[in-house]
């Protein structure tokens, strides 16, 4: 008997999206055959990990422009594409129709779903922003209150209302739902991960990106440890101290063994990190708020220390220093999420069979 198909609709801005999906079809592939839907960097992503069943769709992505987010040239892109969305949509409904998948989830991902819910099957959303537009953030500061304010309508059309929601954030006791949520859970990780035992090796991990840029780099130097960095390989002559690597293989291990993490302020990260109990000094992407509210939520779980003067980060580098050791948080919410599509699954074979 053939397993049901599930399509999974990805955001591919970042790979964060990615890596949280990843943890999920892990535990789901024995039950379905998984089809992927993105673009972007989570269309890399798969592809580079011989992902079989890949489908290129049309994507949101914010344009960028001098390290940080072009909000006028964002919001124009978003334009675009929702006066396109009928073209959009017709491109899912082809890939749709050649392969009549009987469940859909979305990461973010507003085609999948919308398809989803015209031809009547169950669609699940699993992400880390809806915590933005369906929960109340507990303690977070005015100017960041005020972001989730404004940008929440448009988080929400992103994923209709129809879709069950599920948010996933390293810092679930700090979000309470005040719209319909199925669960709040922890980070969805990976095994490569989960199965790794942490060691203190001495030396500090960057992860470079480059819409946060050498600051990153900088910080590192002034921890003064040996330093490792996966990614911008292309700065290793300036900075020819340091031991370069392109990002992919070796990093969840490279993670396991560091002493100190510097990184962006990506959700997926930060819930590894934690998850490792690894001490972590963020720098958010410019103009990017929902970094800054991750940023925020590491130093209130007691992860480490965001950077929001990267131009001068040695008084906050200092208080890093001083900062005690975090503790592991050992908890991934690939299991529960993995149960609620199974009960949809189930639910839906009941009412196709009464």
């Amino acid at each position: 008997m053939s397993k049901p198909v599930l399509f999974y609709g990805i955001c591919g801005e970042g790979l964060g999206h990615a890596a949280r999906s990843a943890a999920l079809m892990e535990r789901l592939e024995s039950d379905f055959t998984v089809h992927v839907l993105t673009f972007g960097d989570a269309l890399h992503f798969f592809r580079d990990r011989g992902f079989p069943n890949i489908h290129h769709i049309p994507g949101l992505t914010f344009i960028k422009k001098c390290q940080k987010i072009d909000w006028v040239a964002s919001i124009l892109h978003m334009l675009d594409f929702v006066r396109n969305g009928q073209k959009h949509l017709s491109h899912v409904e082809k890939i749709w129709d050649a392969i009549r998948p009987d469940m859909a989830i979305t990461d973010f991902e507003p085609l999948v779903p919308r398809v989803a819910i015209q031809n009547k099957i169950p669609v699940l959303g699993v992400d880390n922003q809806a915590k933005i537009s369906r929960c109340k953030l507990k303690e977070l500061p005015f100017f960041l209150r005020l972001y989730q304010a404004v940008f929440s309508m448009a988080i929400e059309w992103v994923v209709p209302r129809k879709a069950t929601r599920v948010v996933s954030c390293f810092h679930p006791e700090f979000c309470t739902p005040f719209k319909t949520v199925k669960a709040v859970v922890g980070p969805m990780l990976r095994s490569s991960i989960t199965r790794l035992s942490p060691t203190d090796g001495g030396f500090t991990l960057v992860y470079y990106k480059d819409v946060v840029g050498e600051c990153l780099f900088r910080v590192a130097k002034i921890l003064g440890l040996r330093t490792v960095v996966y990614g911008g390989c292309e700065h290793a002559q300036n900075w020819p101290q340091f031991e370069f690597h392109p990002h992919g293989e070796g990093f969840p291990e490279a993670l396991a063994a560091c002493s100190v993490l510097v990184c962006p302020a990506g959700n997926q990260l930060l819930g590894e990190a934690a998850f490792l109990g690894k001490k972590t000094i963020c720098i958010p992407q410019r103009e990017q708020y929902e970094q800054a509210i991750n940023g925020f939520y590491m130093e209130k779980i007691g992860l480490g220390k965001m950077v929001r003067n990267p131009a001068a980060p040695e008084r906050e580098v200092g208080e890093f220093l001083r900062s005690p050791n975090p503790t592991k948080r050992l908890s991934t919410g690939v299991e529960d999420v993995a149960n609620l599509v199974l009960a949809m699954r189930k639910a839906r074979n009941q009412s196709s069979g009464s």
